[in-house]
C-alpha cells in the first residue's frame, strides 16, 4: 500500500505543485480520517466562490461549464472544478464521463477532479466539502460543483455552493418539469440549455412560475433570472456569467453570502460530531448488543422504540460519567 508524507506533501501543495494537489484529494477522498491531519497543515486563506451546476441527466451540464470555465480562464480567473459521477456498479469509481466532456480545459490556471458519488443521495459526494477547502488553499478563486444527473430531491448542492444554478431542457415534460418543487426552489439562476430545440416555450413557463411563487424570492429579496443558453455555440454564456456575478454582488451587499458560509461550516462541523458518534455506537454498542436483547425485541417488536431509549440512554450515561 503506498503511504504518503502528509508534510511533504503539503509542502509541495503550498508551492502551487499540481500533483500534490491531486494526491492529497485522493486521499481525503478515500480516507476521511486523514482529513484532520492534512488540514491541520493550512491556514486561513482567501474565500473561493463556489458555483454550483445541477440539473436532470442529459440537460448538458458539463458542455456547460466548458463554456463558463473557458470565458473565466480568458479573464484571468484560476477555477477549481468538482464532477460527481455516478459510482462504478464494479469498482466504486467514476465513470468519468464528464471528464471525456471537459477534456479541452488544458490549462495550468484550471483543475478538475472526477468523483463519484459513492451511493451518498443528494447529487454530491461526502468529500465535496473537503476538496472545495482544498482548492481554496490551493489558491483557486472560482470553484464550481457540478453535481451528479439529479432528480427532484438531490439538493445537497443547496448547502455547498454560493450561487446554485439549475439547468432545464425542452422536452422534459416542459410544464410539469416546471410545476415540480424541490430541486427548481434552489435555484438562485433557472437555465434553460439546448435553446435551439425550442427553450421559448419553457423559459416563458418558468417565468410565469417565478411571477406565482413567492418561496422563490424569501427574504433574500433576489428573483432568480431565467437565462437561455446554447452550450455548444456558447449562446447565452455571457448573459449567464454576468448573472452569476449580479448574484454574487447582491448576496454580498445583503449580508446573505457570509451567512450562507457560516451555515456551510455548521453543516460540516455537525456532519463530522455524527459521523464520530456513529463510528463509535458501530464499534462500541453493536457488537455488544446481546442475542437475548435481540430475542426479546423479537418477541415484541412493537418495544423495539423502548429499548433502543434504554440502550442510548445508557450511553449518554455513560459519556457523562466519563
Amino acid at each position: 500500500m503506498r503511504k504518503d508524507n502528509i508534510e511533504e506533501l503539503t509542502a509541495r501543495f503550498k508551492q502551487g505543485d499540481r500533483t500534490a494537489l491531486a494526491r492529497l484529494i485522493s486521499l481525503v477522498e478515500n480516507d476521511p480520517e486523514l482529513a484532520s491531519n492534512i488540514f491541520k497543515q493550512f491556514e486561513t486563506s482567501k474565500e473561493s466562490y463556489i458555483i454550483g451546476l445541477t440539473g436532470a441527466p442529459g440537460v448538458g451540464k458539463s458542455t456547460l461549464i466548458n463554456q463558463i470555465v473557458q470565458r473565466l480562464v480568458d479573464d484571468g480567473k484560476t477555477v477549481g472544478i468538482i464532477s460527481v459521477d455516478p459510482s462504478s456498479p464494479f469498482s466504486g469509481g467514476a465513470f468519468l464521463g464528464d471528464r471525456i466532456r471537459m477534456s479541452g480545459l488544458k490549462t495550468d490556471k484550471v483543475f478538475m477532479r472526477s468523483m463519484a458519488s459513492r451511493g451518498e443521495m443528494g447529487g454530491l459526494s461526502r468529500a465535496s466539502y473537503d476538496i472545495t477547502l482544498l482548492y481554496e488553499a490551493f489558491g483557486m478563486e472560482i470553484i464550481i460543483v457540478e453535481t451528479v444527473g439529479a432528480g427532484q430531491s438531490e439538493v445537497d448542492v443547496l448547502k455547498l455552493a454560493d450561487t446554485i444554478i439549475v439547468i432545464n431542457v425542452p422536452g422534459l415534460g416542459d410544464s410539469i418539469q416546471c410545476q415540480k418543487a424541490g430541486i427548481l426552489e434552489i435555484g438562485d439562476i433557472l437555465v434553460v440549455n439546448k435553446k435551439d430545440l425550442g427553450g421559448e416555450e419553457i423559459a416563458v413557463q418558468l417565468d410565469l412560475m417565478l411571477d406565482d411563487a413567492v418561496m422563490f424570492i424569501g427574504q433574500s429579496g433576489w428573483r432568480p433570472p431565467v437565462v437561455q443558453t446554447n452550450s455548444i455555440s456558447g449562446e447565452g454564456v455571457d448573459e449567464l456569467l454576468e448573472e452569476i456575478w449580479n448574484h454574487k454582488e447582491h448576496i454580498e451587499l445583503a449580508g446573505i453570502l457570509e451567512e450562507k458560509r457560516k451555515k456551510r461550516l455548521k453543516d460540516k462541523f455537525t456532519a463530522l460530531i455524527k459521523q464520530r458518534l456513529e463510528k463509535h455506537v458501530m464499534e462500541h454498542i453493536y457488537p455488544n448488543i446481546e442475542e437475548t436483547l435481540i430475542n426479546q425485541i423479537y418477541k415484541k417488536k412493537y418495544n423495539v422504540y423502548d429499548v433502543a431509549d434504554s440502550v442510548s440512554d445508557g450511553f449518554l450515561s455513560k459519556l457523562k460519567e466519563s
